[in-house]
């Protein structure tokens, strides 16, 4: 977690965009649930995401009371990979007026 807030990392002044590999076992939804807290508590909009609906809605379900006590629920959002994706892409524009 330290590594993903930039913490002895050369020259890392934004966290935007930051991306983590963490392998079967490691805590994943832990370990995402913590991140998203700290990254909320300081104000910046967290997107936690995942290959699969049943999986990240449970661990959004997971920590939904711990979000809602530090008034943070709505800087948090869980989703698929293929929703931010999409979300991305809409946030762009129209895609048929783009391409």
């Amino acid at each position: 977690i330290l590594y993903l807030l930039g913490c002895g990392v050369p020259s890392c002044d934004s966290l935007e965009s930051q991306l983590m590999q963490i392998r079967t076992g490691e805590g994943k939804s832990m370990i995402l649930g913590a991140a998203a807290c700290v990254l909320g508590l300081l104000g910046l909009k967290v997107r936690c995401v995942c290959y699969s609906d049943y999986l990240s809605n449970r661990d959004f379900n997971l920590f939904h009371d711990v979000f809602v006590h530090l008034e943070i629920l709505e800087l948090v959002k869980y989703s698929k990979i293929t929703t931010l994706s999409e979300d991305t892409a809409a946030a762009k524009g129209d895609i048929r007026q783009l391409t």
